[in-house]
């Protein structure tokens, strides 16, 4: 029964952490309890800033935040009145030594405790252990240095908050500590999550990672790591000979974020993917996904006014792109008209320009750099099946295209937005050169986004190791 009323409390007290409340304290604005004039804060830094913490020679590394992940440095910053006078008092050569003694008298204390409803003993953090390192702030302000992997905790049998004598074992995440401070009677107390370390990978919608054969693919992975820390991401294709690298660092200071922007025009399209996070070597997490066909479809209809404007039912695009009419098959462009990626009912587009062949050709574009700019005979390129631009030919003389609507399918994981009004879109104002890139301004577009959670992000990846330790 234990584990899961833990589990319960555990996930209880992290929505509390995630949500910048902290776990001892109802405000959403303090990131602790304190009594007094005490203080205890809690800040996290990239593993690799360790050394320069410890020589107190690093600047600008440290994160405020009550969560931090197993290959973070974690900084525990106190501070009382009369605190240093304190530490000069006792024995040693350096400050760590000094500090380290004046836990160890009855004058001051720092203990971490496991927060829990189970009922077994608690689990207690030796924090005055070997490796710990002490940086004077100021002069009543400490911070003290710790390696978070090589953290140790055994069971706090007697109550009094110190972990009992024994080598402890490593923390296992995912687990929320309660710090609390008490120095000449003045006390501050701050709880603490520790978190697995791992990047979660997705883009929208969030089923995984997709990505298409375009450039400017943006690959966004949510994560606890401390703001600072490099990754190396890798996508590889399962079963394929495609592989691409690249390294990035963690940014944001509420929730962090490893982005990446990728150039895949050349990836292969229709292949499973791998996405690896790596630290130093050691490889984080997993994520699956792939690599997704670029796909359209469209059925040109007649119309009331066929020199004028052509009406679409069931069109799809599985990227932004473009529908684009030419006089004849190899006429000059006549109309193009932007669409966001999705599913469509009906679309309509205006012709701008004269029409005087017999026949329209209708060709989908995708739109390769985004720019939501039709630039003929430029990067941007046909949607194609089987080899073929996806096209048609349509004749203006009968009353049902000459030749069918092409069709293929869109990818089942694509977001269905069927728009609720049918918007025109600007035209060129002018012909365009054969064989020479010409852009055309769109003026309606829409297109997804991205915005995750701070709690929900934080959640999901604790609730994925409890589930992985239960």
């Amino acid at each position: 029964m234990r584990p899961r009323r833990t589990a319960v409390t555990t996930v209880l007290a992290l929505l509390a952490l995630v949500a910048g409340a902290g776990v001892a304290n109802a405000s959403s604005t303090a990131d602790a309890t304190q009594t007094g004039d005490g203080n205890v804060t809690t800040f996290v830094a990239p593993g690799d800033t360790l050394e320069a913490l410890r020589a107190g020679t690093a600047t600008g590394v440290l994160t405020k935040r009550q969560r931090v992940a197993l290959s973070d440095v974690l900084v525990v910053r106190v501070s009382t009145p009369g605190l240093g006078a304190s530490v000069a008092d006792q024995p040693g050569n350096t400050t760590t030594e000094r500090f380290r003694a004046l836990l160890s008298s009855p004058d001051a204390t720092l203990t971490a405790v496991e927060i829990t409803s189970g009922d077994d003993p608690p689990r207690a953090i030796d924090l005055t252990a070997e490796q710990l390192v002490v940086r004077r702030v100021d002069e009543d302000t400490f911070d003290l240095v710790y390696d978070t992997g090589r953290l140790r905790a055994t069971d706090d049998t007697n109550g009094n908050g110190l972990a009992d004598e024994g080598p402890g074992t490593a923390v296992a995440p995912v687990k929320v500590f309660e710090f609390e401070f008490t120095h000449d009677g003045v006390s501050a107390a701050s709880s603490l999550g520790i978190f697995p370390a791992a990047v979660t990978f997705s883009t929208p919608p969030d089923d995984g990672v997709v990505l298409y054969p375009l450039p400017a693919q943006r690959l966004v992975g949510q994560t606890l790591l401390a703001p600072g820390t490099t990754l190396t991401v890798s996508l590889d294709g399962v079963g394929r000979p495609f592989s691409v690298e690249r390294t990035t660092t963690v940014t944001g200071r509420q929730q962090s974020f490893a982005n990446l922007t990728l150039d895949l025009a050349d990836a292969p399209a229709g292949i499973p993917l791998a996405v690896t996070a790596s630290l130093d070597g050691q490889r984080l997490r997993q994520t699956r996904g792939r690599l997704a066909e670029l796909t359209a479809s469209f059925t040109p209809v007649p119309t009331d006014a066929p020199r004028n404007r052509l009406r679409f039912r069931n069109v799809s695009l599985s990227s932004g792109g473009f529908l684009v009419v030419r006089n004849g098959p190899d006429g000059p462009l006549v109309a193009n008209r932007y669409v966001a990626a999705g599913e469509y009912d009906s679309l309509t587009v205006q012709y701008r320009r004269p029409v005087t062949a017999d026949s329209v050709v209708v060709t989908a574009y995708v739109d390769v750099d985004g720019d939501r700019l039709f630039e003929g005979g430029g990067i941007d390129r046909p949607f194609r099946r089987n080899g073929e631009p996806v096209s048609t030919v349509v004749d203006l003389e009968e009353s049902t295209p000459a030749t069918p609507g092409t069709r293929t399918d869109a990818p089942t994981t694509e977001p269905t937005t069927p728009p609720s009004t049918d918007t025109a879109t600007a035209a060129p104002s002018s012909p365009t050169t054969a064989g020479t890139p010409s852009q055309y301004r769109i003026t309606d577009a829409s297109g997804d986004g991205f915005g995750p959670g701070v709690a929900l992000a934080a959640l999901l990846l604790s609730l994925a190791a409890l589930a992985r330790r239960d």
